[in-house]
């Protein structure tokens, strides 16, 4: 499964983060002519592996993912982030360790990263459908 087009495709389902971030969802890090004057986040997969099994099969894969959100001003980080971990609860994601919330000067930028673990809810693996 691609969890990062996953996870793209769930957050721009919102209409908060369309607003926010239109399609400024960027996977590993951000290019360098990106234009980064506006609120963007970075998916970062950080691990991935089978779980749910059954027999000599697995049914689903468990995924550990960090989510950073970048912005010039703090309250639209914080929103924008507070959002992702609400759509994410709400498919079978939750947060996991401490966030990461800090001002950068050189680029004048807020960062909020969390992390989530989860398996994707209602996805199909191996041709079964895990709920």
């Amino acid at each position: 499964m691609n969890i990062l087009m996953y996870l793209r495709e769930l957050l721009l389902n919102n209409n908060l983060i369309q607003q926010e971030i239109d399609n400024r969802i960027y996977f590993y890090k951000v290019g360098e002519n990106t234009d980064t004057s506006k609120t963007f986040i970075i998916i970062t997969p950080v691990d991935g592996e089978p779980s749910t099994f059954v027999s000599d099969k697995y049914l689903s894969e468990t995924f550990f993912v960090q989510i950073d959100v970048q912005s010039s001003k703090y309250d639209t980080s914080l929103k924008v982030a507070n959002r992702i971990r609400k759509i994410l609860w709400a498919n079978g994601f939750k947060q996991e360790d401490k966030e990461f919330n800090e001002h950068f000067e050189e680029t004048k930028k807020y960062v909020l990263a969390r992390k989530y673990l989860g398996i994707p809810k209602n996805k199909y693996y191996k041709g079964e459908l895990v709920e």
